[in-house]
C-alpha cells in the first residue's frame, strides 16, 4: 500500500511541475565543431529635439481715455460720457530655430476686475527650422488688445501675458 501511495504521489508531483523550454534559432551541436551564431543590429532613426524659440513684442502699454467730463450743476459733480481704451492692438512674434514644429499658447492674466484682453491668435504653430536659413526661420505674429474696466492712473499693472512654448506633435 506504501507503494501505491509513492507512487500515485510521485505521478501527482511529476503532473504538477511545470518545465518552459523555448528554442529560437537553434542548433543541434555534438561538440565536434564550432557554432556560429549570426548577429543582426536594428537601426532605429533617433534625434534629440532642441528647443529655440524668440519671442519679440511690443511695449504693452494701453491707453484710456477717462472721456469727456461734463459738469452737471444741479448735482455739482462730473458725468463722464464716451469713456474708452484706445483701439491700438500690440503685436507678439513667435520664431522657430527648433529642429521641431513647435506650438506658442498665448493667455493674458488681468490684475483689474473687468479687464479684457483679446488676442487675434492665441495659438501660435510653426512648422521646424529644418531646411531654413536663420533668416527664413518661420515666424507668426498676434495681436494683443484690451476692452472693458477702465482705469483712473497712469502705470496701472493691467495684468501679465504668458507665452508657452511646446513641442507641436502632430
Amino acid at each position: 500500500m506504501k507503494n501505491k501511495f509513492a507512487i500515485i504521489a510521485a505521478l501527482v508531483l511529476a503532473s504538477t511541475s511545470v518545465v518552459a523550454a523555448y528554442a529560437v534559432n537553434s542548433e543541434k551541436n555534438d561538440g565536434s565543431e564550432p557554432t556560429n551564431i549570426k548577429v543582426t543590429g536594428s537601426y532605429i532613426d533617433s534625434k534629440s529635439t532642441t528647443m529655440s524659440v524668440d519671442v519679440e513684442w511690443e511695449e504693452m502699454n494701453f491707453t484710456y481715455f477717462g472721456g469727456h467730463k461734463v459738469w452737471d450743476p444741479e448735482t455739482h459733480s462730473y458725468t463722464t460720457e464716451s469713456a474708452c481704451w484706445w483701439d491700438e492692438p500690440k503685436e507678439i512674434t513667435v520664431t522657430n530655430h527648433s529642429n521641431s514644429a513647435i506650438k506658442a499658447q498665448l493667455n493674458f492674466a488681468s490684475k483689474v476686475e473687468g479687464l479684457n484682453g483679446m488676442f487675434d491668435e492665441d495659438v501660435i504653430l510653426l512648422e521646424t527650422a529644418e531646411g531654413t536659413t536663420v533668416d527664413a526661420a518661420p515666424k507668426l505674429s498676434a495681436h494683443f488688445s484690451v476692452s472693458g474696466a477702465g482705469i483712473e492712473t497712469n502705470n496701472t499693472d493691467l495684468g501679465t501675458i504668458t507665452v508657452t512654448i511646446s513641442e507641436d506633435i502632430q
